[in-house]
């Protein structure tokens, strides 16, 4: 059996950029105005060649250090009619170390950068419906080589409605130039959730997550993420410069408020998926399939802070 990245794979990496300009901190997420750094851990897994699905003795480790600050710009509303306009604005920056050992050839990188400022505005239109825009630029390097072709530029807009208390869904398009010409995508959001005690928290295409608050101070949760991005990166034959990275973990998160200004969270359980895989930077790249580099399941550690404005 071959492991390949289907197309909608690369769709998935860059909607969820554009949807969560933080993913890449996981259970540190921001909700509003503050700061958050959290750190991950990765332990060496065995490599799973793409040709025949073999687990070499080829070994992987990740450690992560991410750090995001999300702050309002302005805010009006109007309390008579219900409307509102508001403008924010979200500073993100996510390294990993990749720690290789037994390779015969480099396939996994060494280290990824990931940086990224952005600009949203949201505001209501018709009804229960509202706008969502979005426009965000960063460096998102292997660190080898920067230049022009690390500088990705992200955005989109979505129409969303709030179908009611619970359930919030949106469409719309996305563009990005992380294959070189500048090209629209389509664009879906949903996202549900219930109760206050305990909540069921649907973000797609972002996490699954159930949680149950057991008091003022301590909140605990299972959770699925999705977590992943794409890459400038210098050192891999045939021009293939885009990397693409994959993640999907599966663990336990706690959160402890420590008050109303800081939270502090630690994670932890199984890291299902973790791949790469390379293309070349052109349209036509985007709808082929290339053999996707895996690292076996494994546990893996998260940890982080929180401070709310």
């Amino acid at each position: 059996m071959t492991f390949v990245t289907k197309p909608s794979s690369i769709l998935f990496l860059l909607l969820l950029g554009f949807f969560n300009a933080d993913a890449q901190l996981g259970p540190s997420s921001l909700n509003g105005p503050g700061i958050a750094i959290n750190t991950d851990y990765l332990p060496a897994s065995r490599y799973i060649r793409p040709e025949d699905s073999v687990k070499t003795h080829s070994t992987t480790a990740t450690k992560r250090l991410s750090m995001g600050i999300a702050f309002n710009l302005s805010t009006w509303k109007d309390t008579s009619t219900g409307a509102f306009r508001n403008w924010s604005m979200a500073v993100s920056g996510s390294y990993m170390k990749f720690t290789n050992e037994k390779y015969e050839n480099a396939i996994m990188p060494n280290e990824l950068l990931a940086t990224d400022i952005s600009l949203l505005h949201t505001r209501n239109l018709r009804g229960k419906w509202s706008l969502m825009a979005m426009v965000s630029t960063g460096v998102y390097t292997d660190l080898e080589k920067i230049s022009y072709k690390d500088i990705f530029i992200n955005g989109g807009v979505l129409f969303i409605k709030q179908q009611n208390a619970k359930f919030v869904y949106g469409f719309g398009a996305a563009f990005t130039n992380a294959f070189g010409t500048p090209m629209l995508l389509p664009g879906l959001y949903v996202q549900w959730n219930t109760g206050k005690k305990f909540k069921v928290e649907i973000v797609v295409p972002e996490k699954f997550r159930v949680s149950h608050k057991l008091n003022d101070f301590v909140e605990t949760a299972i959770a699925v993420r999705m977590n992943g991005g794409s890459f400038d990166v210098e050192k891999y034959k045939d021009d293939r410069r885009l990397l693409s990275y994959k993640e999907m973990t599966v663990g336990w998160e706690n959160n402890f408020y420590l008050s109303n200004l800081i939270s502090v969270n630690i994670a932890g359980g199984t890291a299902f998926l973790r791949s790469v895989d390379y293309r070349k930077k052109s349209l036509s790249e985007m709808f082929k399939t290339m053999p996707e580099h895996k690292l076996s399941t494994n546990w893996f550690a998260s940890a982080g802070v929180r401070i709310h404005f």
